[in-house]
């Protein structure tokens, strides 16, 4: 069984190996696709890490999944995905455990601003809210030190 880290962001499928390590696809560490096309994407995506990872069959592929904060590509891509997901992390869930971490350091101001994530801010009490340019920014990779 080959396992990966992978976070649905807008437009980007952010990949990690076993180790937590960037996986690239083309020369780069995220695979695009358009937001109306997340279905096929998802497919081409299984068929190039299959094909790259010269796996017999897609059966021996495993998806660790960070959830997007839009419902329907969650969806959209567990529906596609079927028997390669092997477990979905809800976003909130993953940026409220970042949060809380990140908080111990007053100097970030978490608690004042929250955190910027995929183009949207996160604040505990608030939920998704705009981009904010006071908020911390933080990437997919990131997210997984959160991910037990």
């Amino acid at each position: 069984m080959t396992k990966f880290y992978l976070a649905i962001c807008k437009n980007k499928f952010y990949l990690y190996d076993d180790a937590r390590k960037p996986f690239y696809i083309g020369g780069k560490p995220f695979f695009e696709y358009e937001t109306n096309k997340i279905r096929e994407a998802t497919v081409r995506l299984i068929e190039k890490i299959v094909d790259e990872n010269k796996l017999p069959n897609k059966r021996e592929l495993k998806f660790f999944v960070i959830e997007n904060s839009d419902a329907v590509r969650n969806e959209n891509f567990a529906k596609m995905a079927e028997t390669s997901l092997a477990k979905r992390y809800s976003l909130g869930d993953i940026l409220r455990k970042a949060i809380s971490e990140l908080a111990k350091n007053p100097k970030l101001y978490i608690a004042e601003f929250g955190i910027n994530y995929d183009g949207e801010c996160y604040h505990t009490e608030k939920g998704f809210t705009d981009y904010s340019l006071l908020a911390l920014s933080i990437e997919p990779n990131e997210l997984l030190k959160f991910v037990d």
